[in-house]
């Protein structure tokens, strides 16, 4: 009876496992091109950098943002998160799949963060950054800093900031327009 009942939980054990690591889907190119995040871990950052970096409504006669994805923001971090010693690096990982799975139950969803509307990430992101568990406020600030750090180092964002880029490797035409260029020949 034991061992039975010892097998049936090791047998729902792996069926969770493979549930929660299923349905994380990247193209190939993508998929080749990740540093040290996994296809589900840069699809969680992916949708925290799109909750926490949506743009503002347009203002008449401001330049308007570039969206998280056009900027390759998710990217940006896996590139960040391989120079990373090994225990940030785990550390991080450990924190992304939190907020997939455990995050979202918190909150009253029985979903991963990634399936969810944009509005309940917004609520689990909510109840994140004003928790009563100092670690979880730090980690939301962690993920704060790394979708910013992302996001501004692109020099599309630079140019609704007032800001051409640094002098060091400057351009002729600037960091801002180079850049301006380059997303018009892209698209």
């Amino acid at each position: 009876m034991r061992l039975g009942v010892g097998g049936a939980l090791l047998l729902g054990a792996g069926g969770v496992l493979a549930y929660q690591s299923s349905g994380y889907e990247l193209p190939v190119a993508a998929r080749e091109a990740l540093y040290a995040l996994s296809p589900k871990e840069y699809l969680v950052v992916q949708a925290v950098a799109s909750r926490m970096l949506r743009a503002d409504e347009p203002v008449e006669g401001q330049a308007a943002y570039p969206s998280p994805e056009e900027l390759g923001v998710a990217s940006s971090i896996d590139v960040f998160v391989a120079r990373l010693d090994d225990a940030n690096r785990r550390d991080l990982r450990r924190l992304l799949h939190v907020v997939e799975h455990l995050l979202p139950l918190g909150a009253g969803y029985a979903s991963r963060f990634t399936r969810l509307s944009g509005s309940e990430q917004d609520r689990v992101l909510e109840a994140m950054e004003t928790s009563p568990v100092g670690l979880l406020r730090g980690a939301f600030n962690a993920l704060k800093a790394l979708c910013a750090m992302g996001f501004f180092s692109h020099p599309l964002t630079w140019g609704p900031l007032g800001y051409d880029g640094p002098m060091v490797a400057r351009p002729p035409a600037g960091w801002v327009e180079t850049a301006r260029l380059s997303r018009e020949r892209a698209s």
